[in-house]
């Protein structure tokens, strides 16, 4: 199969991410009731609410998806939680909400107890824990044909904290990836993470999600975006400078999420949306990330100079060098860095928008600090740690396709990328965002910022980022035996 990659660049995102008006004026001598800014993760009750809900069915399995004990707590255990991921949750009328702290104890608690005994070889710490493909796939498959669930191991990728090699072992007629590992436990949020090291582990549904995503000719790159209606656009406009909070929030409404690469009901989704929401919140001010001298964006702005522009920040992960040994079967795939871009939009009334081209100081600034300590912030909000995940087994499976490694290996993925293992989701897929007033004070003026948005696209780094390294012929990535793992 020829493979048409798509094209990308840094400076273009496929979806932006736009959340909301630019600059608001307000009257001369008149500022917005603090107030309505002084927010942290323990204030503005209402906002809170508003986020969370006030329903705690969004955890506890209410309305049409039964109980703990019945439905939704198991599925959200098999399944990966795509309704529960890293403080967030995807309520049952799709809207993405920062999860209710004690709910996501409660929630973290029971998926604990649904844990079953790590095998001892797989809760020790090792530097490089192989997998072999065509194992993996034969254990699956034997699980679906005896009705048997798959087990914790197998679900957990083998504790799989990053991936370092990826190789066609064609005399094993195999495919195999390797990387540290560690036992893993239930973080309190609900996720699952490495004993050790606390970074959350890699998960079989994700690495299926995107090896069934990128099974054709024309792959897509993966983006996520989170967009207010030019309705609600125009709304917030009308309302005037002197408008409330409230007022606003009322005005622009709930706001569009949308994905291109991964279908939305996916949990790969489900990361990349809470993620996007959550660059949102903490650029503006909305959460605080417990990390010493890490500035919101607003916190950054000094000056009252306004204009009719808004602010675009988001993410894409940046590769670095790919290597290979001589027969192109080896490949090391080097750290991945994560880095944050920005750009100036202008808004306009009747709802529509469009990029400037141009870059502000201070949100150029936040955005090189947030690139920075991408991995900081990632430590104490783990859903960027799931994401920067999503975006290493993106580069590990665009290696697996774009240098045709299954017809090298002789090995087909067809069961990896049929629908058997993780059919379609009846659980709600992330497709709406609470809408925010997002006006801040600046001198007698109010700023509304802009910001959100995710690109994952591996293909450039693979098919120009390569260099042969023949060191690799050396590395021997095949274990004996019928386990499908070996440190």
């Amino acid at each position: 199969m020829t493979r048409e990659f798509l094209s990308h660049s840094k400076g273009r995102f496929f979806g932006w991410g736009v959340l909301l008006l630019a600059v608001i004026f307000m009257a001369a001598g008149e500022s917005l009731d603090a107030q309505n800014y002084n927010r942290s993760n323990n204030n503005s009750s209402n906002r809170s609410n508003n986020r969370s809900g006030s329903n705690r069915s969004n955890y506890s399995g209410g309305g049409d998806y039964g109980d703990y004990e019945d439905y939704s707590i198991r599925d959200f255990y098999r399944w990966g939680y795509r309704t529960a991921v890293g403080g967030f949750s995807i309520d049952a009328d799709h809207v993405v909400r920062t999860a209710p702290t004690e709910a996501s104890r409660e929630l973290a608690g029971r998926i604990r107890s649904l844990l079953t005994e790590i095998p001892a070889d797989l809760d020790t710490a090792s530097p490089m824990r192989k997998i072999s493909l065509r194992r993996l796939s034969a254990e699956v498959r034997s699980c679906l044909a005896n009705d048997r669930p798959i087990p914790d191991s197998i679900l957990f990728l083998g504790g799989l904290t990053g991936i370092e090699y990826v190789a066609a072992v064609p005399e094993e007629r195999d495919i195999y990836i390797a990387g540290p590992a560690e036992g893993w436990t239930v973080s309190e949020t609900g996720e699952i993470v490495g004993k050790e090291s606390g970074k959350p582990i890699f998960r079989l549904e994700d690495l299926l999600t995107i090896l069934r995503s990128w099974n054709t000719e024309t792959p897509e790159v993966i983006t996520c975006s989170i967009d207010p209606t030019p309705e609600g656009i125009a709304a917030v406009a009308e309302l005037g400078a002197l408008a409330t909070d409230a007022e606003r929030e009322e005005a622009i409404g709930l706001m569009d999420v949308s994905f291109t690469g991964v279908p939305a009901n996916s949990r790969v989704a489900a990361v990349l949306a809470a993620a996007d929401y959550s660059l949102k919140t903490i650029s503006l001010g909305y959460e605080e990330v417990p990390i010493k001298n890490f500035p919101s964006y607003f916190e950054t702005i000094k000056t009252g100079g306004t204009a009719n522009y808004g602010q675009r920040f988001w993410i894409s992960p940046v590769y670095n060098k790919i290597y290979h040994g001589t027969d192109s079967l080896t490949w090391k795939l080097s750290d991945t860095g994560v880095e944050t871009l920005t750009e100036r939009e202008h808004l306009a009334a009747d709802g529509s928008r469009k990029a400037s081209g141009k870059k502000d100081a201070q949100a150029v600034k936040w955005a090189a600090n947030m690139s920075k300590r991408y991995d900081e912030v990632a430590a104490a909000v783990p859903v960027f740690a799931d994401a920067k995940n999503c975006m290493e087994l993106a580069l590990c499976v665009a290696v697996i396709y774009a240098k045709h490694l299954p017809e090298k290996s002789g090995l087909s993925l067809t069961d990896l990328t049929g629908e058997a293992v993780f059919p379609a989701s009846p659980l709600p897929a992330p497709a709406k965002v609470p809408g925010f007033s997002l006006s801040r004070p600046v001198g007698n003026k109010g700023a509304v910022s802009v910001t959100g948005g995710i690109s994952i696209n591996p293909w450039e780094a693979v098919q120009n980022g390569t260099a042969l390294d023949a060191e690799l012929d050396e590395v021997r990535l095949a274990f004996a035996g019928e386990n499908w793992y070996a440190d």
